[in-house]
């Protein structure tokens, strides 16, 4: 966004001149200022000057010899330029000048004489005045012409291409949510509020409208989608010229001027920040409508450019097609041309998402647009259309009101905000006074009344409506106009004590990763194809309000789908087993989130004729979860569950149970109760077979917050024994196993006092039985135990088994 300071005089008085000062001020108080442009940097000490003679250099092929008529008289000045002629309008830059020699070293012009011949100046091309944005250069040589005639030579060049200005380039991102300053009218308000100038005073007439109704008829289908309309039919005789001074300032602003009628609503775009649009009526074919466009349907825009329009899209269109894509770009065939002599000028306030959505749809970006998907105060639609007419009226050919004002709408109503002086004053950090802040809220025209003490009523003028909407906005408000530079600087002072962790979290982490396990970090977004894949039930997912894309609409229920997809796409990588676990929240409708941790186990061996049953992946993955946990000071036991959810294999499914270990302190050596916490299962077939997992992939489910919420024994660490131990390895044949081996050794480790410890050391599949090979190990705390002691109890115990 550019603003001309000499554009702004249109409405203030500046009270501070110093461009510099002002750019600060702006940048402190509304919004960044990139660049102070001050235009013709290098036009001090030029002039326009004619030439009245010219001739060939005696001692150079290249060069002529020129008498220049300028400001300080005749000049003979040596010039090179290819483009030169008697009578020509020139730039010229006298002696003392700062110019950019052949446009790249700067250098101060001085008198000289070049091949023998005197110089007393210069004349230019764009590129030695930086004029080549203004001015376009064909070739190196080619210097300004201005054309022929008397007008303006001997005046300085600068006020004769009007470049005796200042323009501020301001940075968009700064005022997004201001779409009032995307106009040279928000930000003399604002300039005024800063105490940077006054206002003038300023005429207030509306038009005097004729009672003739439109020759065509605008039917609204989406009211919704342009909550504000005025439009116009104008009579004029011809298109006109611009005049000079608009084009100045058009140019000054980054505008490229097109034809008179175009040019106006430029300006006016620029002045007041209401986009509008002029249409040739002759080429509107009958009563046209207001519509929202439908998906693929087709307008050749204003560039000739055939675009294809994405549904809901706002557009205008007759029986002969669309002819305006509103907010972003009018139609080739309803612009205005040298033939048009029937203007209808509308100003329309259009739904901000509509626009954005079809500036993405269609790739097509404009400075109108860019100004309509900020949200334009729908008091614009009057003030932009009032004063368009005021300058189709004073300066296009003929031209006169042809019908009565067609609108629809309001400008909308502020609504009051309760200001509490205490909450402001206590927010910034300074005690501003009462009168201090009416003042500002005044300067920004907002209307002010007092309530009870130390409070006021606040309510937003209509070019507010859009963003200010509480009291946080009013305080910022004050705030940036107080200036934050006068706002003492205070670092806080409080306590920081860092949080309780609890590192459970990080223990678990840390012993799986040595167990070889890979921790994985998906994201928590996945889709109904993923989930009713994986075997979950996307209907008690928890949808997301504005997804990025049908692939992330929901929060994951589990934290299996991201394991599974991550096995699908490494499992070549991953050698003999892959071994992965993810640590996530999950998220069900009605139910409360949670951490849990998912592993997945897949063997990628091929499996041996008489491979141990020791090292199946569920028993493996077992073995892995019972120890982590225990190092954390849980006891987990593994229970036949009744509930059996769609990704698990119906025969290889168990629940888990947790306790906290005994404590030392406990007398009779009991945990508490055991809790459920999980699922521990092999991958049903159907869902293995969708993600390339071999068979007898394993998976387990950990409700992690149940675990933490049960408090872990403390782990205390033993002697080590001084005296040595027995040991037994016995192999049981499943045919003389008549209870669950779990259940069994829990049995035979409180059968008697020397027996220390029963654990499984292997497990081998045979035909239709399997070996069982526990590991017996006896020993006495207080001596050393013989072989003919311990061989007896051993022996008994045994018989225990075969009894049973």
């Amino acid at each position: 966004m550019k603003i001309s300071l000499n554009w702004l005089q249109d409405f203030v008085t500046l009270k501070v001149t110093d461009p510099q000062e002002i750019g600060k001020r702006v940048t402190a108080g509304v919004a960044e200022v990139d660049d102070v442009e001050i235009l013709g940097g290098l036009l001090d000490k030029c002039c326009v000057g004619k030439i009245l003679s010219l001739k060939k250099h005696p001692n150079a092929d290249r060069l002529n010899l020129c008498e220049v008529q300028t400001d300080k008289g005749v000049k003979k000045i040596v010039c090179g330029g290819t483009n030169l002629r008697v009578g020509m309008r020139v730039a010229v830059a006298n002696v003392g000048a700062k110019v950019r020699w052949h446009g790249t070293e700067m250098m101060t012009l001085a008198k000289t004489g070049i091949r023998g011949e005197e110089s007393e100046g210069m004349i230019c091309t764009s590129s030695e005045l930086d004029l080549t944005g203004r001015i376009p250069q064909k070739d190196e040589r080619e210097v300004i012409d201005l054309g022929d005639g008397d007008l303006g030579v001997g005046e300085s060049l600068k006020e004769y291409l009007g470049l005796d200005d200042v323009v501020l380039h301001i940075d968009n991102h700064a005022i997004t949510h201001r779409a009032d300053l995307f106009s040279h009218i928000g930000f003399a308000r604002e300039f005024v509020a800063l105490g940077l100038a006054t206002w003038k005073k300023q005429k207030t007439s509306a038009p005097a409208f004729p009672k003739t109704p439109h020759p065509v008829k605008c039917i609204v289908d989406r009211k919704d989608l342009v909550p504000r309309y005025s439009s116009v039919l104008i009579d004029v005789a011809g298109l006109g010229e611009t005049p000079k001074w608009m084009r100045t300032r058009l140019e000054a602003t980054g505008w490229r001027c097109v034809s008179l009628p175009v040019d106006i609503t430029n300006y006016v775009a620029m002045e007041t920040g209401m986009p509008l649009h002029s249409f040739d009526a002759d080429d509107i074919r009958g009563d046209f409508h207001m519509r929202a466009a439908k998906e693929g349907e087709k307008i050749t825009t204003l560039d000739d450019v055939e675009r294809v329009l994405p549904e809901g899209a706002v557009v205008l269109s007759d029986r002969e097609g669309i002819f305006d894509l509103m907010g972003i770009m009018g139609g080739l065939r309803s612009s205005t041309k040298e033939s048009t002599r029937h203007v209808y000028l509308h100003s329309a306030i259009v739904d901000p998402v509509a626009i954005r959505k079809a500036i993405i749809a269609t790739g097509h970006r404009t400075d109108a647009s860019t100004v309509y998907e900020k949200g334009i105060p729908r008091i614009s639609a009057h003030l932009g259309l009032f004063r368009a007419i005021e300058l189709f009226l004073e300066l296009v050919p003929g031209a006169k009101l042809a019908s009565r004002l067609e609108e629809w709408g309001d400008n909308g109503k502020g609504k009051p905000i309760s200001l509490s002086l205490e909450r402001a004053n206590s927010m910034l950090g300074i005690d501003i006074p009462e009168k201090k802040i009416v003042k500002i809220l005044e300067d920004l025209e907002f209307d002010v009344k007092k309530g009870s003490k130390a409070s006021m009523t606040v309510t937003p003028p209509l070019h507010r409506l859009g963003d200010i909407r509480g009291q946080h906005d009013l305080i910022e408000e004050i705030g940036r106009i107080y200036g934050y530079k006068d706002i003492p600087t205070e670092l806080p002072a409080a306590r920081i004590d860092p949080p309780k962790r609890d590192m459970r979290t990080h223990r678990l982490r840390d012993q799986l990763k040595e167990r070889g396990y890979i921790e994985l970090v998906p994201i928590s977004l996945v889709g109904d194809a993923l989930l009713k894949k994986s075997g979950f039930d996307p209907s008690v997912a928890v949808e997301v309000r504005n997804p990025i894309g049908e692939e992330l609409k929901l929060l994951h229920t589990s934290t299996l789908p991201g394991l599974f997809e991550h096995a699908q796409r490494n499992l070549l990588y991953a050698g003999s087993m892959l071994k992965t676990f993810h640590l996530a929240r999950v998220f069900k409708k009605g139910q409360a989130e949670h951490l849990e941790l998912g592993m997945l186990l897949a063997d990628l061996q091929k499996p041996a004729q008489h491979r141990a049953l020791i090292d199946v992946p569920f028993l493996h993955l077992k073995t892995d979860v019972c120890d982590v946990l225990r190092n954390l000071g849980y006891e987990l036991d593994v229970a036949v569950a009744g509930e059996l959810p769609a990704v698990a294999h119906p025969g290889r499914y168990a629940e888990l149970l947790i306790r906290a270990a005994a404590k030392p302190e406990r007398s009779d050596g009991e945990a508490g109760p055991f809790t459920p916490v999980g699922r521990i299962f092999e991958v049903h077939p159907s869902v293995a077979s969708q993600f390339d997992l071999p068979p007898r992939a394993t998976a387990v489910i950990v409700d992690l917050s149940a675990v933490l919420a049960v408090a872990p024994a403390v782990t205390v660490a033993s002697p080590v024994p001084q005296f040595p131990s027995i040991v037994y390895d016995v192999t049981l044949t499943g045919r003389r196993l008549t209870e669950q081996v779990g259940d069994l050794i829990k049995r035979m480790r409180g059968s008697h006092e020397y027996l220390e410890s029963v654990t499984v050391k292997d497990l081998y599949s045979e035909k239709d039985s399997y070996n069982l090979t526990l590991t017996f190990t006896y020993r006495a705390g207080e001596r050393t135990l013989t072989e003919q002691e311990v061989k007896p109890v051993h022996e008994k115990i045994l018989a225990g088994v075969d009894k049973d």
